[in-house]
């Protein structure tokens, strides 16, 4: 057995994993990652990256499956790791908080008899490299992200032809939550326009800022993406926007918050009154329109992992998807069911489900081109080779105004 420790000095949690991916990939090893800390004021979506077998990751994981398609897997304990594993060798990244304790995990793994390496990343030519690398090739190279987070080696990254006008695509966050905290949805954006052939330009608008300037931002816009997440001051802004496109007609797509808070749009419409909300936003809300899922008899505290959705049939989301897809999910709330057949009767269809039908897993608007919204988060499922069907429809909408 024998570890190797990839050091990547960055407070950024999109960064966390990136490069011990790659070079784990060249090796053809494993990865293992160990618990780790994040300045949580400044990435409040460090940590909301899931697997498929239900658990939450930093987000910069991602990678390990866009790059290799294996899952990171669970948080390893490093006792654990060497005690269960004495005959495999690993690749571990390490983030600035696990840097500092190095000299403590050194010190377990020798006192286990276990060979390690440490190896460091460094900025270089606008990118990154490996430091002290004598024995691997392929892991040599300088790596780039691209303008959608994406890593390549090599060479600058070119964008690819495209066909057509640019797409002014706005992505209603801060460029730093959405590339340095959560890169899954820029990425799955670029994996689609680039399989459309569609040149787009991203428009990062966060919704904490939106007051007041709604119209002049949104003006030129055509679609708008609304992302997950896990900082609540987001949802007042995104209910706006929500509010925006529905009354100009300009495609939207929402995942997982997205999908709450444009159903908020709608039933604050409906209700004629915007003291309707989120109750995860505003628990004192009079008017809840999403609750807690573990107030429904059989329902779990939180929703973890890859699940079954099932479509509606004769829906858009049927069309696009079919009639069951798979999607990742991560939310500890649900529409509330009160709603459900007032919205049907106000134009918003459930147009998904979970296989029990309790659980509103998809929604769509009747009078509108494209309002559509998923509980889950079709992004964690993207990747250069297989675009999500979800978001490739997103930006195929868009380019139809």
């Amino acid at each position: 057995m024998a570890l190797t420790f990839v050091a990547h000095n960055t407070p950024e949690p999109a960064l966390y994993g990136a490069m011990a991916s790659i070079l784990a990939d060249s090796r053809q090893q494993a990865l293992a990652h160990l618990p780790v800390q994040w300045d949580r004021q400044r990435y409040a979506d460090a940590c909301q990256h899931v697997i498929a077998q239900g658990e939450l990751v930093t987000s910069g994981l991602l990678w390990r499956e866009r790059i290799s398609g294996i899952s990171a897997g669970k948080v390893w304990r490093l006792d654990e790791l060497l005690s269960q594993h004495g005959g495999k060798d690993w690749v571990i990244p390490l983030g600035p908080a696990q840097l500092a304790t190095f000299s403590r995990l050194a010190r377990e793994v020798r006192d286990y008899g276990v060979d390690y390496e440490l190896i460091q990343v460094d900025r270089a030519h606008q990118g990154y490299q490996f430091s002290r690398l004598a024995n691997d090739e392929g892991a040599q190279a300088y790596w780039w992200r691209d303008r959608f987070g994406r890593w390549s080696a090599n060479q600058a990254i070119l964008p690819p032809a495209t066909s057509g006008r640019l797409l002014r695509i706005a992505l209603i966050g801060s460029h730093q939550d959405q590339a340095e905290s959560y890169p899954a949805t820029l990425a799955a954006l670029g994996d689609a326009a680039d399989a459309l052939a569609v040149g787009v330009e991203m428009i990062y608008l966060s919704p904490q800022t939106l007051e007041g300037s709604l119209h002049n931002l949104l003006r030129d816009i055509d679609g708008v993406l609304l992302p997950g997440g896990s900082d609540m001051r987001n949802v007042a802004g995104q209910i706006a926007v929500a509010h925006y496109c529905l009354s100009h007609a300009v495609p939207v797509l929402g995942l997982c918050l997205g999908m709450q808070t444009m159903t908020t749009a709608v039933i604050q419409q409906m209700s004629g009154s915007d003291s309707a909300n989120l109750a995860e936003a505003d628990p004192q809300a009079p008017v809840k329109t999403f609750v807690p899922l573990s107030d429904t008899p059989g329902q779990p505290v939180h929703r973890l992992g890859d699940r079954l959705m099932k479509m509606r049939a004769g829906t858009q989301l049927a069309a696009i998807l079919g009639e069951e897809f798979t999607l990742r999910y991560n939310h500890r709330f649900h529409l509330n069911p009160l709603f459900k057949e007032d919205l049907h009767a106000f134009g918003l269809t459930i147009a998904a489900s979970d296989l029990s039908g309790t659980i509103a897993d998809g929604i769509e608007h009747s009078a509108h081109p494209f309002y559509i919204g998923v509980q889950g988060h079709p992004e964690l499922s993207s990747s250069p080779q297989k675009p999500h069907p979800l978001i490739s429809a997103f930006v195929q909408a868009a380019g139809k105004g």
